[in-house]
């Protein structure tokens, strides 16, 4: 054979098994699997040894690949990968009989600037010359560059799958979910299988689906950078407002779209609330000014009304002296609402007023409506306006009478409260420290969220035209405001309404600080079993409850809380009354069968005279309010355990 026809056959058989390494390298196998086939395809071909060394991200030779596995050089051999590591330069012994072997080489595996390892081929029988140095060193270059795009893809999956904010890739044609993170997992409630069965319309509501498509479209393609909020729904089938972030991408081969979503469900909720208190005020400013200005113009009507009737007589006098002081009526409605009217604070005994108020409230009420009252004792005292806070309570007395046309209960009541940071936060006004609690229940129609969101608004009514003037409930929201508490109401369609009034204890009379010991009084260390349809108050209820000491079980439904009272010994049942699937009471008598010695504790944001009287429960069932301090609902919770009796 000449020597072109020797070169030739050498270079195509360079190109061949190059080929053929560039299949491997391309396959997507695991690195471990991808460097043993390389080393299983040049030994024993072109080695009796073949030898990967490979550094950790440290640059230290920590993982081996040799084929057949009793290489017999170690990695710190002269000659060997570890100085190739040191001095990026490759090895090549022609005569290596010190080692056993004929010959040997050692070329490193170099990305860009970086050294990844090395590869060494020993060979018994062959002599390497330069031509197998350089081939040597073209396998170890693209193995070098194999292992860092691997090495790369491993560091984006792991910044992909430890993002704590949902994530997920899916196919640009298909809109078929390809990948997704443990964020998503954890937020929406599906499996990684459930959601790679899936698509991306079927986490939207379906109304919104078309939209999205069109949106989509618009933008030319799945992936715009463009943020922009959509609704998504978990697998519970709640619903949250979700700030959509995407780029294009190309995964496995294929046109994609990577997406980022931040849930903003919370954040909106407190810009609304924001936006509705500057609402408000704006309208409180808007009808101070109007009735201000309004007050000097019947300010001259009555008086020359006045000044008529007085020296003329007649009747249309009065009828304008009458109409001047309903006018005045209402502006003085508009002034409490607005905060700007004249009050005359002094310390007042809330439950005295409402006991006072009882008779009349009778009277005012009719008798087709049953009033109780339940005063807490020793009663904090507030400071306020005694004429104004009676104003509010036949406010709210006259809006319940009108809710119940057929009749019902109506239930005041009174208590001490503390409203702690989570509580203001969650209000979004209100300050810390303790409070009395004014409490006005009904047993009316209730009403739904969208009623709610304006109940307090000026002239906001759902009366007949002419049935009333809109300004009951606006007065009681000023009035309260301006006293510096806070009114909160709880309603459901047929279920009633209940008002929740704070105002802050007055600090006239000192509240007597507490002993340090009184810090542990409500600390345990018994089973509790936790049953609240709602995820935030339920995880609340945990931490709260956790914190006290005690071990806390958490279920949301009562399949669940019968299976955990089969399994183990429980000592406490807290369980909201008003639940879905079935009521707290129900739940509380099903799971006394199943273990007569466990206390029960109901809670509610319903007050416990109302919830008593509405016959969700009986009058010696433990009742505890919504919303509760971390303190009241670890001594209500140790008061139950400790109480005498089942």
């Amino acid at each position: 054979m000449s020597g072109s026809e020797d070169h030739e056959r050498r270079a195509l058989s360079r190109l061949t098994l190059l080929a053929r390494v560039g299949e491997i390298l391309g396959s997507g196998l695991h690195r471990q699997d991808t460097l043993h086939h390389v080393a299983e395809l040049l030994a024993p071909g072109l080695a009796t040894w073949c030898i990967f060394d490979v550094a950790d991200l440290e640059g230290v030779l920590t993982h081996r690949v040799s084929v057949p596995a009793d290489a017999p050089l170690r990695a710190d051999a002269p000659h060997g990968p570890a100085i190739v590591m040191r001095t990026g330069e490759p090895e090549l012994v022609t005569d290596a009989e010190r080692f056993g072997l004929r010959s040997m080489l050692c070329v490193p595996l170099i990305s860009g600037e970086h050294i990844l390892g090395a590869l060494t081929l020993l060979s018994v029988e062959q002599r390497y010359t330069a031509f197998e140095l350089e081939l040597a060193g073209e396998i170890a270059r693209r193995t070098a560059a194999a292992i860092q795009v691997q090495r790369s893809a491993e560091r984006y999956r792991m910044l992909f799958e430890a993002s704590p904010m949902p994530m997920w890739v899916y196919d640009a044609d298909t809109l078929a979910f390809v990948a997704v993170n443990d964020a998503a997992i954890r937020h929406y409630g599906y499996s990684r299988d459930e959601f790679l069965r899936m698509r991306i319309t079927n986490i939207r509501p379906q109304e919104d689906v078309p939209a999205m498509l069109e949106d989509v479209k618009a933008r030319g393609g799945p992936g715009s950078p463009n943020a922009k909020v959509w609704r998504h729904v978990r697998k519970d089938g709640s619903l949250i407002s979700v700030e959509v972030t995407a780029g294009r991408i190309t995964f496995e081969g294929r046109k994609a779209a990577l997406v980022l979503a931040h849930d903003v469900t919370e954040r909106l909720r407190l810009e609304a609330r924001l936006a509705d208190a500057e609402k408000m005020e704006a309208i409180g400013r808007l009808a101070g000014g109007v009735a201000h200005d309004f007050n000097n113009l019947l300010t001259v009507i009555a008086g020359y009304a006045e000044i008529l009737e007085h020296r003329d007589g007649g009747e249309e006098a009065a009828e304008i002296s009458r109409a001047a002081a309903q006018a005045a009526a209402l502006t003085h409605q508009l002034l409490a609402f607005s905060r700007r009217q004249v009050l005359h604070p002094r310390v007042i005994d809330l439950n005295g007023i409402v006991a006072g108020m009882e008779s009349m409230l009778h009277r005012i009420i009719g008798d087709d409506v049953s009033v109780g009252i339940r005063l807490a004792p020793d009663l904090k005292p507030v400071e306020a306006d005694r004429a104004q806070i009676e104003r509010v309570i036949l406010n709210l007395a006259a809006n319940a009478r009108d809710a119940m046309p057929d009749g019902g209960v109506l239930t005041i009541e009174t208590a001490n409260v503390d409203i702690d940071e989570a509580q203001v936060i969650t209000h979004g006004d209100g300050s810390q420290g303790p409070h009395v609690l004014l409490a006005v229940s009904d047993t009316g129609e209730g009403m739904d969220e969208d009623v709610a969101k304006h109940l307090f608004e000026p002239f906001f009514t759902t009366k007949e035209p002419g049935a009333g003037t809109g300004l009951g409930l606006a007065t009681v929201f000023g009035v309260v405001k301006q006293s510096g508490g806070g009114i909160y109401v709880y309603s459901e369609p047929g279920r009633g309404s209940t008002f929740k009034i704070y105002l802050p204890a007055a600090t006239a009379v000192p509240e007597p600080v507490a002993p340090s010991a009184d810090r542990d009084a409500g600390r345990g260390s018994e089973t509790i079993m936790v049953v609240e349809d709602d995820d935030g108050v339920r995880e609340l209820v945990r931490l709260m409850l956790e914190a006290n000491g005690y071990e806390v079980l958490t279920v949301g439904s009562a399949a669940e809380a019968e299976h955990l009272c089969n399994s183990r010994a429980i000592d406490l049942l807290l369980t909201d009354v008003v639940m879905p699937e079935v009521s707290g009471s129900a739940l509380a008598k099903r799971l006394a069968a199943l273990a007569p010695d466990m206390r029960i504790l109901f809670m509610s944001g319903y007050s416990d005279e109302a919830v008593v009287r509405h016959g969700e429960l009986s009058e010696a069932a433990a009742f505890l309010e919504k919303p509760f301090t971390e303190r009241a609902l670890a001594h209500k919770v140790r008061e139950v355990l400790d109480r005498d009796g089942s």
